[in-house]
């Protein structure tokens, strides 16, 4: 929801509606189309108001309408309908229609308190045309946020004419949908034209797709029906920049960010619906390249969502939001996957319910029917009653290379990082909103394990937002919006971000330049079956303040007393720590450091409100405990570094043994490469920031490269990070190699001391390529 540089081309290229469309051959039944839509918002058949799961959500419902009824401003010469809702603020004016939506479906609803109330009809009659004549009418020009007029009161202006169709004289229907027009002439172009209208795009074309599709059942529009639905198409294609989604499963909204967890989902869960409503019609969506869109559950959606929890490095300026949890993302992106599988073929929709299971299964911290609407729980108890078995969580790595993202997977845990380049922004803010956020790119990682609520509980308020876990830290003290807002806070050169997968191992790497500092940093994570090696070098600083690498940052919530233990010996609440080679904290992790650290660690309580981060937020203090241990590179430093391994879930003993004998190499740990190899796996792993020779590796050009022995063949995995270069080359000293594939691109010849590999990456996007090489 920002402003954002004119699109070539204009107002005058919006699309005439006027266009003849040819009529259908026979009559087609708007009515049916109304009664589906508004069975989808009122459950339909399938709601029992004796069940408890609907019941509860039916009493949800009446609460909220019993305290919008409670607020309705009936004055003869009312400015307002809700007394709490100033028209002369644009947030007023969604959250009226969303109540008069609220207040409709209850009218509507079997088993509501509220169902054929005529009291409760004639308020939001009222209310519709007190709006109209108000504010929300032709003429009107759109002040404040673009999104209010546009998105906000649209979708629940057309969801109330649907679900009072009979209701609404049809001279009240015909002006109704007349200001929706004016405030969206053509789905396909967003903002007012006093602003200069640009192209819509992902989440926010499918919102106002959905506003004009329910708006054209209203009165009966073929024309705009079609217009609307033919504009969701470009949703679903792959992009290669801006907005959308990626082909390695990367979803941006706001041109440069990381979005799958909000925006991402809301578009799935809006064509979800439409899919639904226009099935079986002559409007159905039959687009071939739909499949993008159901691929893209595997590819961008699965892989970020953790037993439930939506991952925080994809929730942008949600994070900052004390209403929207990563529990809360992950219920909804869950129920947005579940409508979607009602459209797909019976073994792609058994893959997705038996996913959404296994998250429900193993979620102990919420509840998806805790909350939940007529329609969530209505997909959750056919779920349930599907007898799908529950899946378990996967084994993998998933690289966005698109998106400066990684998620490393392993049972019963999952490790992501996040990053920045300039394709992709350190964080967002906006409207108020993770003004703080600033430091979330600078490689933080995310541990998730059976702690269901390490984020959700109040992690964003009371954390220290300059020891966020995983990042390398200026502590030079930043102004709220540092960098810009709306994605605008990139890096201005780092282009070496990203790294290369095979056999579900990784290479991830991130040239940092810190936000609005002169630190640099060069990191690395090298992702294994059991731990991830984290790796930095040429740490540089010259703003005047210290410098650290933050080893953990654990939310211990508001009574936790974990242990940690370091080099077996029980650590005080805060100490410098000397020569350490390793540390546990109990219930969490291990550490290891294979060269020996001076950790710091400090166990505090912090305090805070959600007002801190988020202006809209409450300010009640909140008060979390935490266990945090960094390494202090210094004021200043010069070509510093660090090496540390992160062990989720191990054992004391485990990590006491891992303290001794890793059974890991560090092969290089520069600022121009860093190496590590596992003699025992048969794996090595290098990023090469420059050129450079390490082992039987000669690299020619900046790369990430994964080697892995199995079965005597060498199994070779190559990207450009920078997503800059026409081609990759390298050399392997390994003579008496023999070529059995390789992808497209990949060329092998012999020279004198072993192969000479050439990968042409025109277009790869950072993606890996792969070959495979025998004795």
């Amino acid at each position: 929801m920002r402003r954002r540089t004119f699109l070539a081309g204009g107002a005058a290229a919006v699309t005439a509606l006027n266009l003849p469309i040819p009529a259908y051959a026979a009559a087609v039944d708007f009515s049916g189309l109304r009664a589906k839509w508004a069975a989808d918002l009122t459950g339909g058949t399938a709601l029992d108001p004796a069940d408890p799961d609907y019941a509860a959500a039916i009493t949800r419902l009446d609460t909220a309408v019993s305290s919008a009824l409670a607020k309705v401003d009936r004055s003869a010469a009312r400015t307002r309908v809700f007394t709490d809702q100033d028209l002369k603020l644009d947030p007023a004016i969604p959250a009226s229609y969303v109540r008069l939506e609220q207040m409709a479906t209850a009218w509507a609803t079997p088993g509501s308190r509220h169902r054929s109330n005529a009291s409760l009809l004639a308020d939001v009659l009222a209310g519709l045309e007190s709006m109209y004549q108000l504010i929300y009418k032709p003429g009107t020009v759109e002040f404040g946020n673009w999104w209010s007029w546009e998105i906000g009161a649209t979708r629940p202006l057309a969801n109330t004419m649907v679900l009072l169709y009979g209701e609404i004289p049809a001279e009240a229907r015909e002006r109704y949908c007349a200001a929706i027009d004016h405030f969206v002439p053509d789905p396909y172009w967003m903002f007012p034209p006093e602003r200069g209208r640009i192209i819509s795009t992902g989440a926010n074309r499918v919102d106002l797709c959905q506003a004009v599709i329910v708006r054209a059942l209203v009165t009966d529009d073929e024309a705009r029906l079609t217009h609307a639905r033919d504009g969701l198409s470009d949703t679903w294609q792959y992009v290669t920049s801006g907005d959308g989604f990626y082909r390695d499963g990367s979803f941006v909204q706001h041109t440069y960010v990381a979005y799958t967890g909000t925006y991402g989902h809301v578009l799935l869960s809006g064509i979800g619906k439409l899919l639904a409503l226009l099935a079986d019609s002559p409007w159905a969506i039959t687009d071939p390249k739909r499949q993008i869109l159901f691929d893209s559950v595997a590819k961008a959606y699965l892989p970020v969502v953790h037993d439930l929890r939506m991952m925080d490095f994809v929730r942008g300026r949600a994070v900052s939001r004390h209403s929207a949890s990563d529990h809360n993302d992950g219920y909804t992106a869950a129920e947005a996957i579940l409508r979607l599988a009602q459209g797909v073929e019976p073994a792609l929709a058994s893959q997705w319910r038996a996913a959404v299971a296994g998250w429900l299964a193993r979620d102990t911290f919420g509840n998806m029917l805790s909350g939940a609407t007529i329609p969530r729980v209505s997909l959750v108890k056919s779920l349930r009653a599907s007898g799908v078995t529950p899946a378990p969580e996967p084994n993998g790595h998933t690289l966005f290379a698109s998106m400066d993202r990684s998620v490393h997977r392993r049972s019963g845990w999952a490790y992501s990082i996040s990053m920045a380049s300039k394709r992709i922004a350190y964080y967002e803010s906006g409207n108020g909103e993770n003004e703080q956020g600033y430091h979330t790119g600078s490689g933080m990682t995310y541990l998730y394990d059976r702690d269901n609520g390490q984020y959700a509980d109040a992690f964003w308020p009371t954390v220290d937002r300059y020891r966020l876990p995983g990042i390398t830290v200026d502590r030079l003290p930043l102004p709220p919006k540092a960098g810009g807002e709306w994605g605008e806070a990139r890096p201005p050169y780092a282009t070496w971000v990203g790294g290369t997968t095979l056999n579900g191992y990784a290479a991830v790497g991130q040239h940092l330049e810190g936000p609005v500092s002169p630190m640099r940093a060069r990191k690395s994570w090298f992702c294994f079956d059991e731990y991830v090696v984290a790796l930095g070098a040429g740490i540089t600083g010259s703003s005047g303040y210290s410098v650290e690498t933050v080893v953990e940052n654990w939310n211990l919530h508001a009574t936790g007393t974990n242990v940690l233990r370091v080099d077996d010996v029980q650590a005080p609440d805060s100490a410098s720590l000397a020569g350490a080679r390793w540390a546990h904290l109990d219930g969490v992790a291990g550490y290891v450091f294979p060269n020996g650290a001076n950790l710091q660690v400090l166990r505090e309580a912090r305090t805070g409100a959600w007002r801190d981060i988020n202006t809209g937020g409450t300010t009640t203090p909140i008060n979390r405990r935490y266990l945090t241990m960094w390494l202090d590179h210094g004021v200043d430093p010069a070509n510093a570094s660090y090496s540390y391994l992160v062990v989720p879930g191990a054992s004391l003993d485990r990590t006491r043994q891992l303290g001794r004998s890793t059974g890991l190499r560090i092969l290089r740990n520069t600022g121009d490469a860093q190496a590590v190899a596992h003699p025992t796996l048969g794996l090595a792993m290098m990023n090469f920031w420059k050129p450079g020779h390490i082992a039987d590796v000669v690299a020619e050009t900046p790369c990430s490269v994964i080697q892995h022995w199995k079965n005597n063949q060498l199994h070779l995995a190559i990207s450009d990070p920078t997503q800059l270069a026409a081609s990759v080359r390298l050399q392997l000293l390994l003579p008496g190699l023999r070529q059995i594939s390789a992808d497209p691109g990949v060329y092998v010849t012999r020279t004198p001391t072993g192969l000479r590999i050439n990968v042409d990456v025109t277009g790869a996007a950072g993606a890996t390529k792969k070959l495979v090489l025998s004795r």
